[in-house]
């Protein structure tokens, strides 16, 4: 990933998409936001219990930054299922000002049209994002365990697939920074769905640490379903930075508790040679 910073706004891109100039992708940070302790600062969860104008200043200045407007947010409703949801026009700016608006019961949104930047909020999950440089399409993943569990990656990339003709060798792949397996020990029943969903590729996933300590590897679980779709390692950027261990950088749920704000996937589409980052 590369680390951007514009006018104190810390974000990073995945280099991945650098060669192509119809797509806009970003994983912000807490870093130069508005909202007060313990959200501070760059928090852009409407329904974590911050001040909402503070919330809504901070996404126009993530906007700002990106090249587009804070009304054109448009937010999944992120259950932990593995519902994609196709993006209209019409869809354009659901869930940006409240978030009883949000794409109802989605965890994952794909789209070809421009000028809807897709985001994804997250305090330890993955978001993923992708991009189909033929067919010019875009799509983003909400991957906790659940929706990892339920094989969301796949079945947005089997979307794209079935929706635009997407062939997945095109596909080009950003993994976002979340919570790490040296942050994630689970217990037995997850553990356990785990190995029954992945079989032996699971022993990747989950593993045990240095205190015999069983943990979950978000990072190689949706690595091993980009790779099983079709996507080429070579295609896909996973950051490896752990939330959980940048307290200055990232929102952990993990490390702070329910009272934390949220960081964002945001990718977007737009025309030809207008790419802001």
């Amino acid at each position: 990933m590369k680390e951007h910073n514009a006018a104190g706004v810390r974000f990073y891109t995945y280099g991945v998409f650098e060669p192509y100039l119809n797509v806009t992708n970003a994983v912000t940070t807490r870093v130069r936001g508005r909202s007060g302790p313990p959200y501070e600062s760059l928090n852009l969860g409407l329904h974590v219990g911050d001040d909402p104008d503070a919330v809504l200043e901070n996404r126009a200045i993530v906007a700002q930054v990106l090249g587009f407007e804070p009304e054109a947010f448009t937010v999944a409703e992120q259950v932990h299922g593995s519902s994609v949801a196709v993006i209209r026009s019409r869809d354009r700016g659901k869930g940006a000002v409240v978030a009883e608006d949000a794409i109802r019961g989605a965890d994952a949104m794909i789209t070809n049209e421009p000028d809807l930047p897709l985001a994804i909020l997250v305090a330890d999950c993955v978001a993923v994002s992708l991009y189909d440089p033929r067919k010019n399409v875009i799509g983003i993943v909400h991957a906790g365990w659940k929706g990892t569990l339920a094989r969301i990656v796949e079945k947005a990339v089997a979307a794209m697939i079935r929706e635009y003709g997407t062939k997945p060798a095109d596909v080009v792949a950003g993994v976002s920074p979340a919570v790490g397996p040296c942050h994630y020990p689970v217990g037995e029943d997850v553990a356990g769905a785990y190995r029954d969903s992945f079989g032996p590729d699971a022993a990747a996933i989950v593993r045990a640490d240095s205190e015999n300590h069983v943990t979950l590897d978000l990072w190689e679980a949706n690595l091993f379903q980009l790779i099983g779709t079709g996507v080429p390692r070579a295609n896909i950027d996973a950051s490896g930075m752990c939330a959980a261990c940048s307290p200055q950088l990232f929102y952990s749920y993990r490390r702070d508790g329910v009272r934390t704000g949220r960081f964002a996937g945001i990718i977007r589409l737009h025309y030809t040679g207008r790419r802001v980052y």
